[in-house]
């Protein structure tokens, strides 16, 4: 269930009621506006309620938009590092290529790089770039992750959502986002337990977190709230 409520300091605040939630969760939607996730059956006291409690944390959440680029700035990434360079030859367009593990992105020397629009391209070629190291680095990783944990899903696949970081399929496959290319090793682990845990259970259930909780070394939560307040260094 979805729609939104007001709020004075926030504005407009998307609200998304989910079956088999426990908890309420805050990150930004795609428009740049505070996206809550709450329990199914909450009312809208109850949201206003939450997102007072909330109001100090709410204040530190990193926004999307909140992100730089500049020449010579070097992004390190999951067995992978973005460097920012400046080209001379071709005004308007951005290039990329790969010399081993690190992407050398080249924008032009008289680009804004301050402009929201250009900021949100950057990130869209370095998002699709990602795509070839997570073949080649992220599914082997996650398959001795499988393997460490003593489990078989039916294959792993390479995804490309913002938002949407990880999913198990109903035929138990894998599917992880190129977009956890940013994240540290800790967290990349952490999505892949997730997934993993709904090869057994496919909800959000206690049990589920609990096999979670097992998988990750009975630090789910905190790798959880880290996930929450990790700053993506593209454009979302």
């Amino acid at each position: 269930m979805k729609g939104y409520i007001e709020d004075q300091e926030f504005g407009k605040i998307h609200v998304e009621l989910r079956r088999g939630m426990t908890s309420v969760r805050f990150t930004y939607h795609d428009d740049g506006n505070l996206l809550m996730r709450a329990p199914l059956g909450v009312t809208v006291s109850d949201l206003r309620r939450m997102i007072d409690l909330n109001r100090e944390q709410l204040r530190k959440l990193p926004h999307p938009q909140d992100i730089t680029f500049y020449c010579g700035q070097v992004i390190e990434c999951f067995g992978c590092r973005v460097i920012i360079e400046a080209q001379t030859r071709m005004p308007g367009y951005i290039l990329n290529h790969w010399e081993g593990d690190t992407l050398h992105l080249l924008v032009h020397e008289n680009a804004d790089l301050h402009d929201e629009n250009i900021k949100h391209t950057i990130s869209s070629v370095i998002s699709r770039a990602m795509e070839v190291q997570a073949r080649d680095v992220l599914l082997p990783y996650a398959r001795r992750v499988a393997g460490e944990l003593g489990l078989q899903p039916a294959g792993f696949e390479v995804g490309r959502g913002m938002r949407k970081l990880g999913h198990c399929t109903a035929k138990k496959v894998i599917q992880l986002s190129r977009n956890l290319m940013f994240l540290p090793e800790p967290l990349v682990r952490y999505i892949i337990c997730h997934e993993l845990a709904h090869l057994t259970h496919m909800n959000h259930s206690p049990e589920f977190h609990a096999l979670c909780n097992q998988y990750t070394g009975s630090h789910e939560k905190e790798l959880e709230r880290q996930l929450r307040h990790f700053h993506f260094p593209i454009a979302r």
